[in-house]
């Protein structure tokens, strides 16, 4: 048993298509998936294990052990029943590292004495303190194993092929790992750069797309997929982070956890909330990468920004799109004297808002979008190579902060009369309040608690008057490209100047208020 660095991929794709004459079965699906791969990348070595039926339960204790880094899996092959148990921990964002404790077979005396027969001891003690086990997930899949020979490593791929949950009934997906021994000591730069290569290359063989957590994780947080609503995000842990660097590193896991943890439910759900939280996690990203502007490299340039930018724009017009549909026209509709009138502009709505969202999902299906994540995560992680090599230039992080702050404030500070400029300007000054609002965020562990607390907060309600102001801007433009009546357009220009009038004079009011932020002293 050998630590290792792992990277997991979903595959997406529907079901591979059946021929006229048969249907696949369920037990056809794996072998069809495994001989697209062999098809694929024919320098992979099947392993003496392969095609075989596997059965995984994690236990645990109110999620103790997931939370400690620990995972206790049965795995059963037919009759025989072995018990594994791992540490994990990320390395960072799309790499885990996955160190084997211990395997045992499983025999009639059952899982506890198995555990306390052939576990270490401080496992032992651990395993005692945490209470009753009992089983957190199951999954059952056909598993098949490949050695990959590349660049002189040795790299290990698994497919759990038609993976399905009990609890998620009719579901399914193939799960891929990518992983390659880590021995103590060893650089770990040119291993990850290996599992990336092998994920690239996965990435235009298959649809397959990165993902922070495995399918067991998933499972026992409650469904396959992943999680049921979208997903918001979360405070910034800055783990006492000292240099501007490491505070990127930090921002950036933030980020990556809060984009691909809603890129499959834009891809697979109705919600229109996962659309609405992938946009905020890449204007987010956008964001930060104007705060960090110094480590914007070739690389980035090259491989990320581009893609990032194709990205916010599908996202963009699908979001707008939707508070068009679901906000502004029907409040535009409801304040006309005949409502009904407004109908075919709906109907004609709704459908080009179908367009933009089947064109985001293809998007998101594509290896382009593959290839963007992952090239996204790479660069993220060469980044925290550096942080760890604790270079002589870093930068500290108090003082890159004060400064972005003091930069930020100061445009908004400086911004005309909201009620005296035109829709452009206003856009303009909602963007720096969005700037100072997420670079608040970012920093919040080290700014006041009065910044956290009343600036903050100040600068949400700007952005969102203004976001008011102008998705009325938004709704006009669209309005005007669309089969409206005369009388409509007339009527759409009067309500929009209101709105935009209205939410302008309350911005004003708003930027009256606003306290400056501070960060505090530092070093």
């Amino acid at each position: 048993m050998n630590r290792v660095l792992e990277i997991v991929l979903d595959v997406v794709s529907a079901t591979p298509q059946a021929s006229s004459e048969a249907a696949v079965t369920s037990e056809q699906i794996p072998s069809e998936f495994a001989v697209a791969i062999c098809a694929a990348l024919p320098q992979l070595e099947p392993q003496a294990d392969s095609a075989d039926p596997v059965t995984i339960t994690v236990f645990d204790s109110a999620g103790v052990l997931a939370r400690a880094g620990w995972r206790i899996g049965v795995q059963t092959r037919g009759t025989a029943h072995c018990v594994v148990v791992s540490s994990r921990r990320a390395w960072t964002p799309g790499i885990v590292v996955v160190e084997p404790i211990f395997e045992a077979h499983l025999e009639a005396d059952g899982l506890e004495t198995a555990l306390f027969d052939a576990a270490p001891e401080v496992f032992r003690e651990a395993l005692a303190s945490c209470g009753p086990l009992e089983p957190s997930a199951t999954l059952s899949a056909v598993r098949s194993r490949w050695r990959w020979e590349r660049d002189g490593l040795s790299v290990d791929l698994v497919l759990d092929a038609d993976l399905r949950a009990p609890q998620d009934e009719g579901a399914s997906l193939h799960e891929l790992r990518v992983s390659v021994p880590w021995a103590e000591g060893e650089d770990d730069a040119p291993l990850v750069d290996a599992l990336f290569a092998c994920a690239h290359e996965l990435a235009d063989a298959l649809p397959a797309f990165v993902r922070l957590g495995d399918a067991l994780e998933r499972a026992a947080a409650g469904s396959l997929a992943g999680d049921a609503c979208a997903l918001r995000a979360e405070p910034v842990d800055l783990g006492g982070a000292c240099t501007a660097e490491a505070a990127l590193v930090a921002i950036g896991a933030n980020i990556s956890a809060h984009w691909l943890g809603n890129d499959w439910g834009v891809r697979d759900s109705a919600d229109i909330e996962f659309i609405h939280q992938m946009r905020v996690a890449q204007r987010r990203l956008r964001t930060v990468m104007r705060i960090f502007s110094h480590w914007q490299d070739e690389t980035w340039d090259a491989r990320v920004k581009p893609e990032l930018s194709w990205l916010g724009g599908l996202l963009g017009d699908a979001r707008d799109r939707d508070v068009f549909v679901e906000g502004t026209l029907p409040a535009l509709a409801a304040a006309d004297v005949e409502p009904a009138r407004w109908r075919a502009v709906l109907d004609e709505a709704q459908a080009q808002r179908l367009v933009a969202r089947a064109r985001l999902r293809e998007a998101l299906a594509s290896p382009r979008y593959a290839h963007a994540a992952l090239a996204w995560l790479q660069w993220l992680a060469a980044l925290a190579r550096c942080v760890r090599a604790d270079g002589a230039n870093a930068r500290s992080l108090h003082r890159h902060a004060k400064k972005r702050v003091r930069r930020y404030y100061e445009q908004l500070a400086q911004a005309q009369k909201l009620t005296a400029i035109d829709d452009a300007g206003r856009h303009r000054v909602r963007i720096s309040a969005k700037y100072l609002r997420y670079t608040l965020e970012f920093f919040a562990p080290i700014t006041t608690r009065r910044t956290r607390a009343d600036t903050t907060r100040s600068l949400a309600r700007l952005q969102g008057v203004l976001g008011d102001g102008n998705d009325a801007a938004v709704a006009l433009r669209y309005l005007e490209r669309m089969d409206a009546e005369p009388y409509q357009l007339g009527f759409a220009r009067g309500w929009c100047e209101a709105m935009k009038r209205y939410t302008a004079k309350e911005g004003e009011r708003l930027l009256r208020e606003l306290r400056q932020p501070k960060v505090k002293r530092g070093a």
